[in-house]
């Protein structure tokens, strides 16, 4: 995840690697830094490295944890990482702000994994009912999608709902102080408000299906470079996405333990996700919608990226040229 030769001598391992891969020796001798996102999602993620695929391949890669997709990304933005975890929407408001990567592939595809969540006593039995209301989301996330396309669908206009932003240790306070008057978020923070203040809220009902992805994110800088490395990636995700669908109690014994969940909560998560890696035309699709709603909501400026150009799909097409459809 070089010493100098002479006639007749053999390249020093390092300078054979530059030689082979066409890196640079500092590229060649720096580890690949992943932000992951501690969520149920990046389940193949810690598959692999439980079952050691990523040494198998030789990858030198280091995990460094965060607490969703939107923060994987901006490390990655802001060069502490060199490959991350995100959701659609992130990817869509930093492709609108001008920053350039690479998507490498989608590992995941979830449906209704964001919920909203309300208080008791505070006549909020519906979407409908959140019209001037207070609502606290991961703003840029997928959960601040769902929220807005709830609410049209309902009939509310969201300029007129107060969207207060949350940060993952915050969500359950800000309910439970009254700081909000409602929550929409993805799992497992939904399971854990819905866990923990049982009495003093209800999940809304949904006003219909969303299907989001998840998808490993890389940075511009490797495109083109460590080319061999990223193959190795795709084939270890590729085998923990098989491991999990040929033993799934192990695989899910694998992500509690990882993530300190009980089995119910990843047990309720898991049945809304599906796990496979790829690239579709659905990704394009989905961002370019969510563009146009950033853009005309006034969360964004610009006009919808030729998200095209932000794939990088020869890596995966090297593991498994069927899981690439894209028409170009």
């Amino acid at each position: 995840m070089r010493a100098k030769t002479g006639v007749g001598v053999w390249p020093a391992p390092m300078a054979l690697v530059a030689t082979l891969f066409g890196v640079t020796p500092a590229q060649a001798s720096e580890a690949l830094v992943f932000a992951v996102a501690k969520l149920p999602l990046s389940m193949p993620i810690y598959v692999a490295e439980a079952k050691g695929y990523f040494s198998a391949e030789k990858l030198d890669l280091q995990i460094a944890d965060c607490d969703i997709g939107r923060q994987c990304l901006d490390r990655m933005l802001k060069g502490q990482a060199q490959l991350a975890t995100s959701a659609d929407s992130p990817i869509v408001f930093a492709s609108l702000s001008g920053a350039k990567f690479s998507i490498l592939a989608t590992m995941a595809t979830m449906h209704n994994f964001s919920k909203i969540i309300a208080r008791r006593g505070l006549g909020i039995a519906s979407v409908a009912d959140l019209q001037d209301r207070r609502v606290g989301t991961f703003v840029g996330t997928s959960a601040h999608y769902f929220l807005e396309m709830s609410l049209l669908t309902a009939g509310v206009d969201p300029v007129r709902v107060k969207i207060v932003p949350v940060e993952s240790s915050s969500v359950g306070p800000s309910l439970a102080s009254g700081a909000v008057d409602a929550l929409a978020v993805f799992e497992p923070f939904a399971s854990s408000v819905l866990n923990n203040q049982a009495q003093q809220v209800r999940m809304l009902p949904s006003n219909g299906v969303q299907t989001d992805t998840w998808n490993v994110v890389a940075a511009y800088a490797l495109h083109g470079q460590r080319d061999a490395e990223l193959q190795g990636l795709c084939r270890a995700l590729d085998k923990a996405i098989q491991f999990i669908a040929e033993s799934p109690e192990e695989a899910r014994a694998i992500l509690r333990r990882r993530l300190a969940l009980d089995t119910p909560t990843v047990d309720g998560v898991l049945k809304d996700i599906d796990f496979e890696l790829e690239l579709r035309q659905s990704l394009i699709t989905g961002l370019e919608g969510q563009a146009r709603w950033a853009v005309r909501g006034g969360l964004a400026t610009g006009k919808t990226p030729n998200f095209l150009e932000y794939l990088r799909p020869e890596p995966l097409k090297h593991v498994r040229a069927g899981a690439v459809s894209i028409v170009r």
